[in-house]
């Protein structure tokens, strides 16, 4: 209710002072033209009652004559301060289009103008950050595909050696096929990024059974727990939700993969799924070795890896995906953790 008020409120002021500026000119326009008048009577530039008996229409053409020219020479001289404002928000917005984003505004006056210029450094103060954004995922994404290349290219090379032994020759080729994947990975996830980043429905939306997808998606991991020696604890509600079942997956195989890689040999991981009133409630609790305090500020940055993220293979994206999947289903994600006792990542999402 108060977003109306303030509009209405922002409409009356600009109107009333452009109203204030057409009654300054009419104003200051009459009154040249009064004193212009009582001028010629006095020092009898013209008879102006004889000169009404022969031309008649003649004073009233010289009356419009001489109002227009002094209106037009009034209007240029006060239009020139109420646009003074205008061309300083020209002069910025052309500025921000050539890529200053340090561009502010500070006009004086009006309610108004304070509002225009408060609204337009929160846009550029906001297009700075996206640009900012943009330049950091740049720069990542050039470092995580060039390293695996370049891995890949130097134990290339090594493997033309023809005095290297068959350990050496399948250590390299190792490493070769798991920096391919690893960039296969990279290209994956850049790709799933961007298509859920350009998402702004959920086209294949449809009704499924969570229960059985979270249950799957753990099941995938059931290797890489066992060789771990991981204890698994999973308690799931029955649950049917509408959402996009394959995007949706993507979310709960990122947070089971993360609690496994960063839960230490012998660790313990709890994974439940509760069913509320109008929400599903996912739940995913680890007592790795948990993540800082300010890294939890960027962990669904795109490419953020703390310092044991870097350590474990990820480039980073994964998080990233889940909270946009989450954000796409109407959902939060959120994340609670402390180094060295553990983490939790909570995703709530709507029934319907």
């Amino acid at each position: 209710m108060k977003r109306p008020k303030k509009s209405l409120r922002q409409r009356f002021g600009l109107t009333a002072l452009f109203s204030l500026i057409v009654f300054l000119i009419l104003m200051i326009t009459s009154v040249v033209i009064v004193i212009i008048g009582v001028l010629l009577v006095r020092v009898n530039a013209i008879n102006i009652a004889k000169l009404s008996r022969h031309e008649p229409l003649l004073p009233i053409f010289m009356l419009l004559i001489i109002s227009v020219l002094v209106g037009t020479v009034v209007s240029f001289v006060i239009s020139r301060f109420p646009l003074k404002p205008i061309r300083r928000v020209i002069d910025a917005i052309n500025r921000l289009a050539a890529g200053d984003f340090s561009a502010r505004l500070r006009l004086p006056g009006p309610v108004v103008f304070t509002e225009l210029a408060t609204s337009f450094n929160r846009m550029a103060e906001e297009l700075g950050g996206i640009e900012m954004l943009r330049t950091d995922f740049v720069d990542n994404f050039s470092h995580e595909f060039k390293t695996p290349i370049v891995s890949i290219k130097g134990f290339a090379e090594e493997l033309k050696h023809d005095d290297l032994t068959p350990e050496q020759r399948n250590e390299y080729l190792d490493i070769i096929i798991h920096e391919s994947s690893r960039l296969a990975a990279l290209a994956t996830n850049v790709l799933n990024l961007s298509r859920v980043e350009k998402q702004a429905i959920l086209t294949n939306r449809a009704r499924f059974d969570l229960t059985e997808q979270v249950r799957r998606c753990a099941l995938l991991f059931e290797n890489k727990w066992e060789q771990r020696r991981l204890d698994l604890t999973v308690e799931l509600d029955e649950v049917s939700i509408d959402g996009d079942e394959e995007l949706l997956s993507q979310v709960w195989l990122n947070l089971i993969d993360n609690a496994v890689k960063f839960t230490p040999e012998g660790g313990s991981i709890e994974i439940r799924l509760q069913k509320g009133e109008t929400t599903a409630r996912f739940i995913i609790r680890d007592d790795g070795y948990g993540i800082s305090e300010e890294a939890q500020k960027h962990i669904f940055d795109k490419f953020f890896q703390d310092g044991a993220a870097r350590a474990a293979s990820g480039n980073g994206l994964g998080l990233s995906i889940a909270k946009r999947v989450v954000a796409l289903h109407c959902g939060e994600i959120s994340c609670r953790s402390m180094e060295g006792v553990g983490t939790e990542f909570t995703v709530e999402l709507p029934l319907t």
